[in-house]
């Protein structure tokens, strides 16, 4: 019996974890449908935004933000984005893995979200800085901030190059660890939409210089937002995982429990039987 007692905690315990689970599937599919609405409208104006410089880039020969395909890299800064809470599967991982695998001795962290801020201190990897408020509510305002520090970086050449590695969203079961740069631009992988030339005033080096923060706070925006949609779709699959297990667990633990107690029932009766033959 006192295996069927332990047997007995036990699927207390699996039903009231299986419970958690589920609850936490809820809240991120709730989430998940929340911000998807702003996804499509992040995809339109990200479009609309590199659609609009590259037609710029196209009319400037000469740039800090430009370079050629072959231009030397002595240090780069990573913005990693990770989430602040853990239990969605690889999403944090799969970003950080990506990292490591191109991480050069001299290279920097920019760290968005605490995950990666927690996983790149335990490496002994430099953060250069860290944002972690960083949430479904994520705004064009904060954008901009993250934006003017990363350009003023560049501007002083704290950095040759600036890359930042977030989790592309695909569909709600698809997304995947992916790799932009920022900085500087190589004006050979653009594609340019306009075969005619299109005439600026002022001149096109001008407007680069003038309008480049919006261009970098269109990837910053772009790239948390697909994140966090990916962070929620990844945590409810995770969930949905757990919680199924969870289920399986505690009907296989319920089988044990049946049968050991119909064992111990069986020999509570044979031993009663038993008593009364030997009196008899």
């Amino acid at each position: 019996m006192p295996n069927l007692k332990g047997l007995k905690t036990e699927i207390l315990s699996v039903k009231n974890i299986s419970r958690i689970t589920n609850a936490m599937q809820l809240v991120a599919l709730a989430k998940l449908r929340k911000i998807s609405k702003k996804v499509i409208d992040t995809h339109n104006y990200v479009s609309e935004v590199y659609s609009l410089f590259n037609d710029i880039i196209s009319q400037v020969d000469k740039s800090v933000f430009l370079k050629d395909s072959n231009f030397e890299t002595k240090k780069t800064l990573w913005i990693v984005i990770n989430s602040n809470l853990g239990l969605c599967g690889g999403y944090n991982s799969n970003v950080n893995k990506l990292v490591l695998q191109n991480l050069k001795t001299n290279d920097e962290i920019f760290a968005i979200g605490s995950k990666a801020v927690s996983f790149f201190r335990s490496k002994k990897i430099k953060i250069k800085d860290q944002v972690t408020n960083i949430d479904i509510n994520f705004t064009n305002e904060k954008a901009k901030i993250i934006s003017n520090d990363l350009l003023a970086m560049y501007i002083n050449r704290e950095f040759d190059e600036i890359k930042i590695v977030y989790t592309k969203f695909i569909n709600n079961v698809t997304f995947e660890p992916a790799i932009i740069r920022i900085f500087p631009i190589v004006k050979s992988e653009l594609h340019f939409t306009h075969k005619q030339k299109i005439i600026f005033e002022p001149d096109a080096d001008q407007i680069l210089n003038n309008t480049i923060s919006i261009y970098i706070n269109a990837i910053i925006y772009g790239t948390v937002i697909e994140s966090q949609v990916s962070e929620q779709a990844s945590r409810r699959t995770a969930m949905e995982n757990a919680t199924n297990n969870g289920q399986n667990l505690e009907h296989e633990l319920s089988l044990k429990y049946n049968r050991q107690r119909q064992g111990a029932i069986t020999q509570e009766i044979s031993e009663i039987v038993s008593g009364a033959n030997a009196q008899s």
